[in-house]
């Protein structure tokens, strides 16, 4: 598993050994045979909402988009996709820092732009699933309000499972009304957020990600560039299974100190 362990203080916990990790496969405690550093490359999809609800967080989205993509471009590949209206790609998977910058400066949220972030989800971990990405990663970065996405949270859900993404969520909770917070004629969304705060509450759980909340977008910077570090922190943990002709369904990784925090994603073996 690719695991991210945080201390009290939610920083990267250094040095840790197989000792402190506990793997759960289906409620069985399995063998942890040894623990590294992981230095996989990682395949990246960073996802920006540019609906209505970031127009005025431009600046510091840009910014703290700027600071993600130079902490994380040596030895991975990212890709730039949006979603304000049908889910775009702007940077295709690079490692190139002049094309991810080039890319964020063409971030512009706009007014009249509802969001689609469950759409944007799934179709990003299915792109994963098709190139077997040995390491994938989704970072989220959306506002408040309604989705307008034809899916719902299962199906995102299933879609990162399937892919073995992780996926990180940063929300900016501005609290202000959106123009496409209501719909007076009734078209869109009908179960008022409640898919979409759904797959919030589940998605970085389940998969192995994060989610972090934000009052204030000037914090976006500093929330990504922690994020960046936990990434660039993980560890790789190798541990033993009986053979079995089913996988198991659920996989956990906990830690045997009070202290410390994990989440894991179940490394996808290809080609076996």
């Amino acid at each position: 598993m690719f695991v991210s362990v945080l201390d009290s203080n939610g920083a990267p916990a250094p040095g840790l050994a197989a000792g402190d990790f506990v793997v759960v496969e289906d409620g069985a405690e399995r063998e942890v045979l040894e623990v590294r550093p992981a230095v996989a490359p990682m395949q990246i999809a960073i996802l920006v909402d540019t609906s209505a609800s970031l127009t005025d967080a431009t600046s510091d989205l840009r910014r703290g988009l700027e600071t993600l993509v130079e902490r994380l471009a040596d030895g991975n590949e990212l890709a730039l996709l949006t979603f304000g209206g049908t889910p775009r790609i702007l940077v295709e998977s690079t490692a190139r820092l002049d094309r991810l910058r080039d890319g964020i400066g063409r971030v512009f949220p706009t007014s009249n732009e509802a969001a689609y972030l469950l759409d944007a989800l799934v179709e990003t971990a299915r792109g994963f699933e098709r190139r077997e990405a040995s390491r994938p990663v989704i970072i989220a970065v959306t506002g408040e309000g309604l989705d307008y996405s034809n899916r719902d949270a299962a199906q995102v859900l299933d879609a990162l499972k399937d892919s073995g993404a992780a996926a990180h969520v940063v929300v900016l909770q501005t609290n202000r009304a959106a123009r496409f917070n209501t719909d007076a004629t009734g078209f869109g969304p009908t179960d008022d957020g409640r898919e979409r705060d759904r797959l919030l509450e589940l998605g970085p759980r389940e998969s192995g990600g994060q989610r972090r909340d934000l009052a204030v977008s000037s914090r976006l910077d500093a929330t990504l560039a922690e994020l960046a570090s936990v990434l660039v922190s993980q560890y790789e943990v190798v541990y033993s299974r009986p053979a079995m002709l089913i996988p198991p369904e659920v996989i956990t990784v906990e830690m045997r100190r009070d202290d410390l925090t994990a989440r894991g994603t179940p490394v996808r073996r290809t080609g076996d």
